[in-house]
This record gives structure tokens, C-alpha cells and sequence, in this order.
């Protein structure tokens, strides 16, 4: 009995000793690049017999190379054992559908693990920081259950101060348990990358700390982005850039330019009509529509009277249509109505959608330049006019322009020089704001502002370079739709700026959308201030969705 008791016993010691030798050795690995001997081998070893990490090929660790935020995640998911098969919706408009980290992000960001970096974007392939890293390891554990308290405080390192505020308390306990160390005695380096070696090395400390793994709470309900988030957040910082132009139609190869700048639109011109038939107008419009990955605004000043770009073409109209003035003059409002139905009609058929058009600029003096645009009549009147015209032009689905703010009055051409009002800011307040705010009020999704320097608003810059103006527009009369510069290529403009390029100062005043002939120059302009922070992208991105708004209002989109 005593001899097969203690066979017995030495059978089951023997069982224990080979199972704590299954235990205790590290994983198989696969991986080429791999050895023992290297500084991670441990690190590596244990992830991998974990499954936490896979190779990036079947031989093939990557040991240096950088570990990014789709990673990262991916490896808290297989950590938490989590089912994330249910996680199907597309919160964060960069991670696509299909994608193999795609339902790990989504899982992350309904437990609160990841918020993303704002406007519904992730970055998934973007290097992740350390402080982020540490971000998403103390979220973690915390939604987990783990102990989250902080012993002492770190001191000594010189960069302690450059930890983002958010991060700040997470940084704190993750340094703490010893999951994340300093790059030596005194640099934390909270900003720096890190390799998927190291990031193992942080999961193989994490042990001890995270133990418990399994998120409990149930998942958070997340804001889903809208189309017009999804079109905004996934266009590339040239795309939206060209979303803030809206320059003269190219002479040659419009479809090029238009695929290679993204304009929002066009503004063609009679020469761009000229000689050409109905059939050839729509062709030539709809092929630029086609070559765009946006659908473009396709504009044109045809007010009538002096400036008739498209019924001056004997085969696209009969007849020249009328000035403004003298259709209300012979039939009333009821005559404006007529004229602008028959105007809509001829611009929707050829394939525009918008007429730069009414001219909201109070005249009756016949000497004055811009008299023969406008109405002829006194404000309240213009006023009234301007909405029955603008509320005609939304009734067909054209897109309307109100110009040129704040009012032109009795100045000068800005096309041939720099044209300084004098008059006093109640006059425009009486006068020269009644159609604008009318036209606005009619639902006007666009306004015009002028080349004039009006000292009693700003002395210093023209109407269109004027954030005054525009705060004015804004501010007291409640304009929320898209502000667009008259054409930055007038003389009024090259005198100004010493024929440097406007584009900047122009857009920073408050304009949504710059018109102008010097369209290449103008881009590269601002593109540059755009990609050096000059311009901040919150304040580009703000532009193109009331661009985008306005053509989505349009079913343009």
C-alpha cells in the first residue's frame, strides 16, 4: 500500500511540475525577427501566447515599427476577451466599414475607452502618443473595475509640464503602477511614439494592474455623424481648401482644374456663352459637373439691363433681358415676378444654379455709377421688391446673391480703382441695410460684399478685407448662409494689396467664398497659411459646411 501511495504521489507531483513548466515557458514565436536575447523577447512572448498581438506577417514581428491607434485598441479588445461583432455602427467617419479594427474602435468608444480626436474623426492609423496610451490604459481599467488609486507623485522629469491636460491624471496613475517609465531620469517624452515592441512591454508591466478585464457597463449610445459630417470630415485639406473658391470658369480644360482644385462652383461670363448653342451650354456644364467630386455651384451675373451675360447670346434667348429697373418701372412687382421666373427658367435649363443677382444697392440719382443696376427707388421700397424677387428665385430652386453689401451708394467703380464712402453709418442703417436684411429674410443663401472702404466701419481695408464688415453682416443682421467676396482680381484689390495675393486676408475677414480670376496664385495662397496654422482648420471647415449646407438646401448633394 505505502509503495503505490507513493508511486501515486510522485505520478502527481510529476503531473504538477510538467503543467507549472507549460505555465512558465514562453510562447513559441513564429516571428523571424524575434530572438532571445532581445530586449523584448519577454514582452513579445507574452502578448503573443496571450493573443493580444499578432505579427504583421506570419514571420514577421515588426518589433520597431510604430504602433498605431487602430493597434492599440485592437489589442485592449482581445485583452478584454470582448465580442465586438455587435459593434456595426460608424461613429467616427475615418474608420470605414470592413476595416479589420473598424468594430474594436467602435467597441472602445461605447465603453468610453476612446473619444476620438474630435468632428467624429479617429485616426486610426495615426502613431499613438504615450500620454494617449496612457489615456486609453487608465480608461480601460477603470470601465473594468481595477484599482485606480495613485501613490506619490512623479517627479524629476523636465517635460512633466507638457502633458496634455487631458491625459494629465492618467499619466499620473500609469507611471505609478509602473506601466509606462520615463525615456531616462528627467524626460517623460508625454508626446513621443511609441514601437509595438514597447507598447507589448507596457501590456507584459500592465500584469499585475489590470486585473480585471472584462468591461461590465453597458455600452454608451454614441452621436453618429450626418452625411454632411461624413462628406465634411473625410474631404482632404485641398479638397477643402477648394471648397473656398468660387473662381472665374476656366478658358481651356475646365474639367482638369475643376478634378485637380475642388472648386465650390463657377462664375462664368458672356465669353464663356459666346457663340455657343443651348446643346454645346449644357454639355460643357454637365461634363464639369461630372469631372467633379462635389457638385459644383454654377453661377453667373445675368441682373439684366447692363450686365446680361448669357441672354446677350441670340442662340440661348431672343432678346436681352431688361434691367430691374425698368421691368418694375412698366409692370410692378408683378412684372419682377414674371422677369424672374423667365430668368430662372433659361439658367436651370442650361445647367446653373445660381444668379448673382438681385443688386440690392439703394440709388436714385442717375449720375451715380451703380444706378443702372439698381432699382432706382428709396430704401423701403427696394426693400420689398428685393424680397418678392428673391422669394421668386427660391419658388424655381435657383440660388440667389444679395450684392454688394453693406451698400454701394453713390461710389466710384472698383473694377478701375479703390472707391472710398464717406457716409455716415446711420445712413446705411436707414438705408442701405433694408434690402439686405429683406433678401436675407426671403431666404437669400448668399451675400455679396464690395470692393468700398466705408470709413465709418473700417477705415483701413475695402468692404471685402474687412472682418468689421463682416462681424456687421453677421452680427446685426443675423446673415448665417455663405459671405463671398466680389472678384479679388479687380483693380480695387491689386492697388490695395500691392498685387499680392488677397486670398488670406480676405478669407480671415469672414468670407466663406473667395471669387477670383487669379485662382491658381490664390489657392496655393492660402493652402500654404492653411497647412502652417496661419488659418485653423476649425475656421476652414466652418466655411465648407455652410457651403455644403447650402448646396445640400440646393439638392445639389
Amino acid at each position: 500500500m505505502k509503495k503505490l501511495l507513493a508511486l501515486f504521489l510522485t505520478l502527481l507531483l510529476s503531473a504538477a511540475a510538467q503543467k507549472a513548466a507549460a505555465v512558465a515557458e514562453p510562447a513559441l514565436l513564429p516571428f523571424q525577427d524575434v530572438k532571445q536575447g532581445d530586449w523584448f523577447y519577454d514582452a513579445v512572448s507574452y502578448a503573443y501566447g496571450e493573443k493580444l498581438f499578432q505579427g504583421v506577417s506570419a514571420s514577421s514581428f515588426n518589433p520597431s515599427g510604430q504602433m498605431d491607434r487602430a493597434m492599440f485598441v485592437t489589442v485592449l479588445a482581445n485583452l478584454a476577451g470582448a465580442d465586438t461583432s455587435s459593434f456595426t455602427q460608424q461613429h467616427f467617419t475615418d474608420t470605414a466599414p470592413g476595416q479589420w479594427y473598424t468594430k474594436n474602435v467602435e467597441w472602445a468608444a461605447s465603453f468610453g475607452i476612446v473619444s476620438g480626436m474630435g468632428n467624429f474623426q479617429f485616426a486610426p492609423r495615426s502613431p499613438i502618443t504615450r500620454e494617449q496610451m496612457a489615456a486609453l490604459l487608465y480608461r480601460f481599467a477603470e470601465a473594468a473595475g481595477n484599482d485606480m488609486s495613485v501613490s506619490g507623485s512623479p517627479a524629476g522629469f523636465t517635460d512633466y509640464n507638457k502633458i496634455s491636460s487631458y491625459a494629465k491624471t492618467a499619466m499620473d496613475w500609469a507611471i505609478s503602477k509602473k506601466l509606462i517609465r520615463g525615456l531616462s531620469e528627467t524626460v517623460l517624452d508625454p508626446q513621443g511614439t511609441a514601437t509595438r515592441a514597447q507598447a507589448a512591454q507596457i501590456f507584459c508591466n500592465a500584469q499585475s494592474v489590470l486585473l480585471k478585464k472584462q468591461v461590465a457597463a453597458p455600452p454608451m449610445a454614441l452621436p453618429l455623424p450626418t452625411e454632411m459630417d461624413k462628406k465634411l470630415y473625410t474631404m482632404t485639406l485641398e479638397e477643402k481648401v477648394g471648397q473656398l473658391f468660387f473662381p472665374r470658369f476656366p478658358d481651356w480644360d475646365a474639367n482638369t482644374w475643376t478634378k485637380q482644385y475642388s472648386p465650390a462652383g463657377y462664375v462664368l461670363f458672356a465669353k464663356d456663352f459666346s457663340g455657343k448653342t443651348k446643346a454645346q451650354v449644357q454639355n460643357m456644364l454637365s461634363e464639369c459637373q461630372s469631372a467633379s467630386k462635389t457638385p459644383l455651384l454654377l453661377g453667373v451675373d445675368e441682373e439684366g439691363g447692363t450686365v446680361v451675360r448669357i441672354s446677350s447670346n441670340k442662340n440661348l434667348a431672343s432678346a436681352p433681358f431688361a434691367s430691374p429697373q425698368k421691368v418694375y418701372q412698366q409692370g410692378g412687382v408683378e412684372g419682377i415676378k414674371q422677369d424672374t421666373e423667365k430668368k430662372a427658367a433659361l439658367l436651370l435649363d442650361l445647367g446653373l444654379n445660381l444668379n448673382l443677382a438681385p443688386v440690392c444697392d439703394i440709388s436714385t440719382n442717375p449720375g451715380d455709377y451703380i444706378y443702372a443696376r439698381t432699382l432706382g427707388v428709396p430704401a423701403k421700397e427696394a426693400a420689398q421688391v428685393t424680397a418678392e424677387l428673391v422669394g421668386a428665385m427660391e419658388k424655381q430652386n435657383l440660388s440667389s446673391t444679395l450684392k454688394h453689401f453693406p451698400g454701394y451708394g453713390n461710389n466710384l467703380d472698383t473694377h478701375t480703382g479703390i472707391a472710398v464712402d464717406e457716409r455716415p453709418y446711420q445712413q446705411f442703417q436707414e438705408e442701405d441695410f433694408l434690402p439686405f436684411a429683406a433678401g436675407i429674410e426671403a431666404g437669400a443663401p448668399s451675400v455679396l460684399v464690395s470692393h468700398n472702404i466705408i470709413n465709418c466701419m473700417d477705415p483701413s481695408k475695402p468692404a471685402s478685407l474687412s472682418k468689421p464688415v463682416h462681424d456687421i453682416l453677421r452680427e446685426e443682421l443675423g446673415f448665417e448662409g455663405v459671405i463671398m467676396t466680389d472678384d479679388l482680381s479687380m483693380d480695387a484689390i491689386k492697388l490695395y494689396t500691392n498685387r499680392q495675393s488677397p486670398a488670406v486676408t480676405a478669407f480671415l475677414a469672414g468670407n466663406d467664398l473667395l471669387l477670383t480670376s487669379d485662382w491658381k496664385a490664390d489657392y496655393d495662397a492660402l493652402l500654404a497659411a492653411a497647412k502652417s496654422g496661419e488659418i485653423p482648420l476649425t475656421r476652414i471647415e466652418e466655411s465648407v459646411r455652410r457651403t455644403l449646407e447650402w448646396k445640400a438646401k440646393k439638392g445639389l448633394l
